[in-house]
């Protein structure tokens, strides 16, 4: 603070010279700023009056084209014109000619056509002789058919039908019981019977209990149905004439 206040005139003066210092390089900047904000506005506007020239240019040489493409139609129709009169000038003298050509052409028709048809006459002639003379020379020919034939096989013929078939025959069979059989043959169904036949008859003979048939069951046969095939027809093969080849020369119908 002494310092200060022995040098405040030397300090005063400096901060004043730093402040203008300070002034002077901000005036520098905001110059150079718009020195440069000048520059650029002139090269935008040198652009745009260039794009401008440019565009009038396009313009005129498009304008150049259209009339040099009119020019060239008007010359292609002109030239188209000529072509036409000149064709139709020429198919006028194609035609009389043409027709003198075809009248030539008639004429020389109807000549070859006469010469031709004299010559066709002639060979007609030649060809009927030499036929003729052919035909009197070699002897016809007749055909011997011979029957062409196959043979086809035909299946045998039938139905199915029930039939009975029979596991077991018929049988009877015996019933016996035993009894008391006399040695003279008399049979008794007890032994009292035979004692009082034996003291009766005075039979001297003794007795045996055996089996004597007494009767019989019968037993209807066993079986049971099945189908069978039955046959109608036998299988037979059949002869087919196919067609007709002459054995000389091969011909068929």
């Amino acid at each position: 603070m002494k310092w200060f206040k022995e040098h405040k005139k030397v300090a005063t003066i400096g901060l004043a010279g730093i402040f203008l210092l300070v002034l002077v390089l901000i005036g520098c900047g905001v110059a150079f700023s718009g020195s440069r904000n000048g520059s650029d506005q002139k090269e935008q506007e040198a652009s745009v009056t260039e794009e401008k020239s440019s565009d009038t240019e396009v313009k005129k040489e498009d304008a150049a084209k259209e009339d040099v493409s009119e020019e060239k139609t008007e010359t292609k129709e002109e030239a188209k014109k000529e072509e036409k009169t000149e064709k139709k000038d020429d198919t006028k003298k194609t035609g009389t000619a043409s027709a003198t050509a075809t009248t030539k052409k008639d004429e020389a028709k109807a000549s070859s056509s006469k010469s031709s048809s004299s010559s066709s006459t002639k060979k007609t002639e030649t060809k009927a002789n030499n036929s003729s003379s052919s035909n009197s020379s070699k002897p016809q020919h007749t055909h011997t058919w011979v029957a062409q034939t196959k043979n086809v096989y035909h299946e045998a013929t039938g139905h199915y039908e029930n039939q009975w078939v029979q596991d077991s025959a018929a049988w009877d069979e015996d019933q016996y019981t035993e009894k008391v059989v006399c040695g003279c043959g008399a049979v008794f169904d007890n032994d009292n019977q035979w004692e009082h036949h034996s003291l009766n008859t005075d039979c001297i003979y003794g007795y045996s209990v055996l089996p004597v048939k007494t009767g019989t069951i019968h037993h209807e046969a066993t079986g049971h149905n099945e189908q069978k095939w039955v046959q109608d027809s036998a299988a037979w093969t059949e002869t087919v004439t196919t067609g007709y080849k002459c054995s000389g020369c091969g011909a068929t119908k």
